[in-house]
């Protein structure tokens, strides 16, 4: 099966974002475990223009691996959303997305009070060239479960597996102590009511298994290739903030389309 995304979100995204800063930028806010300084972004200006999609082939009839294989960053499968899902880590594959989230609150220039998110109300944001979620993408499972009723599948893993919401069968929420290492359970689905193995993205989670960390399944070395492109790239996100020339550095960094604003109540 060859799964073609557009990398970009099918919900209506925030205003703007945070994104890491650079060299003399001044951060406007820091992400809560690492201490990551963070400026603010527009997604219609800075984001949006620079997402892309991907195409990859995923088999569609996986099986069970006798070992487990570690996500090393990048994709580790697409949604529905036409976007990627990542494993729950940042860059350094030991903090959890979910769990270093920051915002920040201002006024702009229509005198509107916004606020800027590194992760937003999905569990998602843009690396620079696609936009991903991190855990239980709610924006996404809205869209085919009911806020009590079984979750359906939202996605497909690089080892060919399913991904699913955080509730089972009968509409409970799944434990992480349902799930094995990977995130994956075997039960009874609306897809598959005699059951099937399948991944889990819990409800409300912020530990290492808010998303997938390793695969069940063997995933084929084009697929990986493939997920591996998609990468956090923070080169990517810094280039974004860059200062443009003949533009003040404190404008062009909070604001690359030019919008100033003015600190509001956090």
């Amino acid at each position: 099966m060859t799964i073609t995304t557009t990398g970009k979100p099918d919900y209506t995204p925030n205003a703007y974002y945070l994104a890491p800063t650079t060299g003399s930028q001044t951060a406007v806010a820091y992400t809560s475990v690492t201490n990551t300084p963070l400026a603010v972004i527009s997604y219609a200006s800075t984001i949006a223009p620079s997402l892309q999609g991907s195409s990859t082939t995923i088999d569609i009839c996986p099986t069970l691996a006798g070992t487990t294989t570690a996500t090393s960053g990048g994709a580790i499968g697409f949604l529905i959303s036409g976007t990627a899902m990542f494993d729950p880590f940042e860059m350094n594959a030991s903090t959890t997305a979910v769990g270093d989230n920051a915002s920040y609150t201002f006024i702009d220039a229509t005198n509107t009070s916004q606020t800027a998110y590194f992760l937003d109300q999905c569990d998602s944001h843009s690396n620079g060239t696609t936009w991903h979620a991190h855990g239980n993408p709610n924006c996404v499972t809205s869209q085919v479960d009911t806020s009590t009723g079984p979750s359906h599948i939202i996605g497909v893993a690089l080892d060919g597996f399913p991904i699913y919401g955080g509730r089972d069968i009968n509409g409970n929420v799944i434990a992480v102590s349902q799930l094995d290492a990977c995130n994956g359970i075997t039960s009874a689905t609306p897809e598959f009511p005699n059951g099937a193995y399948h991944y889990v993205l819990p409800i409300s989670v912020t530990s290492k298994y808010a998303s997938m960390n390793c695969y069940s399944g063997t995933v084929n070395a084009k697929a990986l290739f493939v997920a591996a492109k998609l990468a956090c790239n923070m080169k990517t996100m810094f280039a974004m903030i860059q200062p443009q020339k003949g533009k003040p550095k404190m404008a062009a960094m909070v604001m690359p389309d030019g919008t100033t604003m003015r600190p509001g109540a956090m």
